[in-house]
This record gives C-alpha cells, sequence and structure tokens, in this order.
C-alpha cells in the first residue's frame, strides 16, 4: 500500500475515532439523564409501572449501543496501531494482503474476506454447542 492511500486511510480512522469518542459521551449523557429522571422522581417510587420498564428498556438499549461503539473503537484504536508498527493491511490470521476495497470500505478491519468469514463460521458453530 502506497503512503498516500496510507495516509487517506490513517484519517478516515482517526475521524471514525471521534466521532466514536463522541457517540460514546452522548450516550453516557443519556444514561446520566436516565437516572436524574429516577432521582427527581424518587426512585422510581410512585411511578408507573410502565415508565419504569421504559426506562429500564431504554438504559439496556444505550448499553449495547455503547458496548457496540467501544467494540469498533477497539479495531480503530488496534488498525491506527498496525499503521504504527508498519503491519496494516496485512492480515493477522494468514499474513496476506488485505484486499484494498475492503479496507476503504472497512479501514479498522483486522482480517482478510477470507479469514474473517472463516472465524465468524467457527464463532457461530461455537455459539451454537
Amino acid at each position: 500500500m502506497n503512503a498516500k492511500t496510507q495516509e487517506k486511510l490513517r484519517k478516515q480512522l482517526e475521524a471514525r475515532k471521534s466521532e466514536i469518542e463522541s457517540d460514546v459521551s452522548y450516550m453516557a449523557n443519556e444514561m446520566r439523564s436516565i437516572g436524574r429522571e429516577q432521582d427527581d422522581e424518587n426512585g422510581s417510587l410512585g411511578n408507573h409501572i410502565a415508565d419504569d420498564g421504559s426506562n429500564v428498556a431504554e438504559a439496556e438499549r444505550i448499553v449495547i449501543v455503547t458496548e457496540d461503539f467501544q467494540q469498533i473503537l477497539a479495531q480503530v484504536n488496534s488498525a491506527l496501531e498496525r499503521m504504527n508498527e508498519g503491519t496494516y493491511g496485512t492480515c493477522q490470521r494468514c499474513g496476506k494482503v488485505i484486499g484494498h476495497a475492503r479496507l476503504d470500505a472497512f479501514p479498522y478491519v483486522a482480517h482478510c474476506i477470507d479469514c474473517q468469514s472463516l472465524l465468524e463460521r467457527e464463532q457461530a458453530l461455537r455459539a451454537g454447542a
């Protein structure tokens, strides 16, 4: 991969990192907001059961979305580390070059499409066992 292409991908990764960090911060504020609402309403005493259920469902949604963001953020940080180490664009499993189109679409990936497919199949088999 030439330096110009790698620099373009680095900028995409850094922009994505900033965006995810902002999203995680937003989600943390949303979670605090749910907590304040509960405090303002005496810790759900006297609330309608449907209101409590809505708050719990919203808190669960926020946790799940935040976990997804943090997982992608870890992948982005790992990709930036691989760039610094000079191993970016090489599959972490088989050592082959990751396709340019794949890196353009998902600049944080660590595996070529073949290895990623294999890893996902193995994961599905383990989950089903």
